[in-house]
């Protein structure tokens, strides 16, 4: 479980939300209640209907490789749902599924070639570059070491999903099934299995 999405955390939404730019009305949001912990401050977001910045809280509040396996997690089901899904977007996913099964430099850096030869320019690419910019590093061998920013495999998935939801009808309902994607598999087991009674899955 990550103790974030406990709804008893003590970890402060606040805290967490100087890491990143939020929009003006969720600093509002923030503002109106200080002292909210990360899980009543991501349900504030969600209930104002501000999916954006609850999906960019969740990417933020997960360690490196619990955001690539959740957002491999929500891509893999959109795919299924997307009878356009191209080649590229699940040659992506697979690459990402593939360090998340064996996290090896080979197949770290497998994952950030595809994503740089496509120019970050699809979902497939940038669910790949969630896991290539996990370590190591941005540079190609040979060259000195130029280890990825902390931020980057949260930009990625943020990138990968919020493309992925932009090709469906209901952006903001796509948004806010990832978001609740990642309180089934990482919140209580409580939350979980009510979530899993309820619906609302990605």
């Amino acid at each position: 479980m990550v103790a974030a999405f406990d709804p008893t955390t003590e970890v402060s939404a606040a805290s967490v939300a100087q890491r990143f730019t939020l929009s003006d009305d969720a600093r509002a949001l923030l503002k109106l209640d200080a002292r909210a912990n990360v899980r009543r401050y991501l349900d504030q977001l969600v209930g104002s209907g501000l999916p954006a910045d609850a999906l960019a809280l969740v990417a933020r509040v997960l360690p490196k490789r619990y955001v690539v396996a959740w957002a491999c997690d929500c891509f893999k089901t959109a795919l299924a749902n997307d009878r356009d899904a191209s080649d590229i977007d699940r040659a992506g996913l697979a690459l990402a599924q593939q360090w998340l099964s064996e996290p090896t430099e080979d197949h770290r850096r497998a994952a950030l070639d595809f994503a740089e030869r496509g120019e970050f320019g699809t979902p497939g690419a940038w669910i790949a570059a969630s896991a290539g910019w996990t370590g190591g590093s941005l540079l190609p061998r040979g060259y000195d070491t130029v280890a990825p920013p902390d931020h980057l495999p949260a930009e990625a998935a943020i990138a990968a999903l919020r493309l992925t939801a932009a090709r469906g009808p209901d952006y903001a309902g796509a948004i806010n099934g990832f978001v609740t994607r990642a309180i089934q598999i990482f919140g209580p087991a409580v939350a979980r299995s009510g979530s899993e009674t309820g619906g609302g899955t990605a």
